[in-house]
């Protein structure tokens, strides 16, 4: 695993120092994030391990891609379009931060620019897709906890916090998308 960069400086070298190659990736947040995204108080913090970075912040989200490059700037900086929120296309973590940051999605890209700006980031690359996704697959089995990870998150420390993440996901999409274009 590369150090972890802030994202604010991948953001202004255009993610230019990311490799286009196949690979998994940490997110890692600030400790107050635990608090601000409620994940401390929908679970025993100290019953989850989380990866940490040398100066203090938290994993919290796991994932692999493709194309490194291009997955870390379309979870960072990927437009808030209605059509994007409608057809189910924008970025799962994306629409998981604005959700439980509460960020208004017709207004709020600066917001969730600026919250990913204090993120941090890491990857590995791997060889191929498929080295991709059964990194990804053992890390999400493995040790470490991420909260933020709904699919095949069943972790039982977990499970109150998935549980209210799904329902702000659900609340919010349903708040911003009008009832008839809503893709379920």
């Amino acid at each position: 695993m590369t150090e972890s960069q802030l994202l604010s400086t991948l953001r202004g070298i255009a993610w230019s120092n990311i490799p286009s190659s196949p690979g998994v990736y940490w997110w890692f947040f600030p400790q107050t994030a635990l608090k601000q995204l409620r994940i401390a108080e929908l679970t025993d913090v100290s019953r989850l391990r989380l990866r940490d970075t040398p100066d203090g912040k938290v994993c919290l989200y796991h994932g692999m891609a493709n194309n490194l490059a291009e997955r870390v700037a379309w979870h960072a900086a990927q437009k808030l379009t209605q059509s994007a929120l409608q057809s189910g296309f924008l970025s799962t973590f994306r629409l998981t931060l604005l959700a439980l940051n509460d960020f208004d999605y017709l207004q709020g890209a600066k917001q969730i620019d600026a919250f990913f700006d204090g993120l941090s980031v890491a990857w590995q690359v791997t060889g191929t897709r498929e080295e991709a996704e059964a990194m990804e697959h053992a890390e999400l089995q493995g040790d470490y906890h991420y909260p933020l990870n709904i699919q095949g998150n069943r972790r039982p420390e977990l499970v109150e916090f998935v549980r209210h993440l799904k329902s702000s996901r659900r609340a919010y999409r349903k708040r911003f998308v009008p009832m008839t274009t809503l893709v379920t």
